[in-house]
Order: structure tokens, then sequence, then C-alpha cells
């Protein structure tokens, strides 16, 4: 335990700068991956590409037609940003506050580095899947709003059309695989993020490297980015088409069942390409942006130097 705990605010902060510039450096990819989804849903025996959908994209609405769905994504993902990082700080602490009662239940041969692996699975899970419900109405929101399916001319639009047609509950279609797939997500991205600048770091001071802490972090938010996208993926396209459809999509279940009636298992991996170029890179700006701007928060005088 460092001397002071970094505060919450500074957590939340950060986690919102971060979101915000994530988001708006991203947001043409997140744009494409939603009509590629929605296109080959919609013509199945279609041949649309990330380049043609841009094309279309752009031939409609102009290069800033890239960025359609920009401020929804902002409203979503920064506060969203800000609350799991502030979260998963809070859930760090308790956990390592706490840590007296509840470790004695471990088996005494539980080594200290897997112990730290399955409390960064549990705490990303957990903070990732409780921030996820708060802000499921604005993500079915930016959703609908990216889809030209609809057509929507404001996220004002978007709200009262679908609390007449699909009632409250209508917010929060496709929860259930939107927490299959960022729970398992953060767990799995923070378990190997962790990891991979531990390795990282131990080889630069092995063998006495000069690399500055934003490239190691960057570098294992892309690895731990690859690797969480691959995993969750079909969760992701069974998210997208709940949100845009939920008449056709009315659960999880059912959805995987259509999925897989129309396209069988590799219909599950539909956009993953897409998706691996932007969710690695979103997540490892983040991160990036997140832990130097902590960094340089808790270098103040008296507060003294404190991550995570």
């Amino acid at each position: 335990m460092s001397a002071q705990r970094t505060q919450p605010t500074t957590h939340m902060a950060g986690g919102a700068v971060s979101g915000m510039t994530a988001c708006v450096i991203l947001q043409p990819l997140d744009l494409i991956k939603t009509r590629l989804q929605q296109t080959r849903h919609h013509h199945p025996k279609g041949h649309s590409t990330l380049l043609s959908t841009c094309r279309d994209i752009i031939n409609t609405n102009g290069v800033g037609g890239l960025w359609r769905g920009t401020m929804p994504t902002i409203l979503r993902n920064m506060p969203g940003t800000a609350l799991y990082f502030t979260t998963l700080s809070e859930i760090r602490h308790v956990m390592d506050a706490t840590r007296a009662t509840w470790q004695p239940w471990l088996r005494r041969d539980t080594k200290a580095k897997d112990q730290a692996k399955w409390e960064n699975l549990f705490a990303g899970v957990t903070a990732r899947g409780s921030v996820g419900f708060i802000m499921m109405p604005v993500t079915v929101l930016k959703v609908r709003y990216e889809s030209n399916f609809y057509n929507y001319r404001s996220m004002t639009e978007a709200f009262r059309s679908i609390v007449q047609y699909d009632g409250v509950r209508g917010l929060f279609a496709g929860y259930g695989a939107t927490f299959i797939r960022d729970a398992p997500f953060a767990g799995i991205y923070l378990l190997c993020y962790e990891q991979c600048k531990s390795i990282i770091n131990l080889y630069k001071s092995t063998h006495e490297l000069a690399v500055a802490n934003v490239v190691v972090n960057l570098t294992s938010g892309v690895v731990a980015g690859t690797a969480a996208t691959a995993v969750t993926q079909p969760f992701d396209l069974m998210k997208t088409r709940m949100q845009i459809d939920p008449n056709t999509y009315r659960n999880t279940w059912h959805t995987a069942r259509h999925i897989f009636g129309e396209a069988g298992w590799r219909g599950f991996f539909d956009g993953l390409s897409l998706r691996l170029a932007r969710k690695p890179l979103s997540s490892a700006i983040s991160w990036a942006i997140y832990e130097e701007f902590v960094r340089f928060a808790t270098r103040q005088p008296l507060t003294g130097s404190q991550s995570l």
C-alpha cells in the first residue's frame, strides 16, 4: 500500500479523457462495422466490403458521414469509460483492503502471480458488467442511430421511437449478449494487459532498455485487446443484431440459433477483422492515456506516485 491513495476523481477524469479521445479517433471504424454487419444481415448474398461500405457512406453523407454517431458514442464512452476506471480502481482497493479476510480461503500452494491473475479477471468482469448495465440505454441509442435501417434524425427521435414501439425494455435490448461480451472481454483484457506489462518491464530491466511507459502500455494494450476481441466476437455480433432488430432477434439464444442457421459457425465471426482493427486500438489508446493521466496527476507534491 502506498502512503496515499489516488482519489476516485482522478481515475474518473483520466477515464473520461481517454474514452473521449479513443472514440473520436476510431468512430469511423465503429460506424463501418455496424453498417457491414447490418448489410450482410439484410443482404446475405451481397459482397459488401470495408472499402465499399466506406465509399457508400462518403457518397451519401460526405467524409463527415464517417463520424456519424460520434456524439452518442462520446455520450456513451466518455462517462462509461470514466465509470469503468473508477469502479475498477474501487474494486481493486476493496480487494486489497479486505485481502486478510478472504486470502486464507485460497489454497496454500497458490502463487502470488496466479492470485493476481484471478484478481484482475474478477475485477475486470465485475466492473464492466455493472457499468455496462448502467450505460445500456445509451449503447442501444448509439447502435440504432448509427444504423441506416432507421435513419433517425436525432437521438431524441431514436429514444422516443424505441420507447414507443419496444417500451422501456427496448432500451436494454441485447444486454445479455452485451454482458457476456463485455464482462469477459474486460476480465481477459485486464489479465493479459497486466501480464504483458510485467513481461515487457522485466525484459526492459534485464536488458537495460530505455522504453517509455506509454509504449509499454500501448503494446500491452494491443496484445491484450487482440486476444480478448477474438474470444468475444460472437457476442458482439449477437448484441448488434439484437439492438438493431429486437423483434427478429428476441434473446441471446434465439439470436445464436438464427445466426447459425444463416451461416453456420463462420457467421459468428462476421466483422471480426474490422473489430480487430478497432477494438485493440481503442482499448490500448484508452488505457495508455488513462495511465499517463493518473501518473501525471499523482506526481503533484505530497501525493506520491501511484498507479492503479
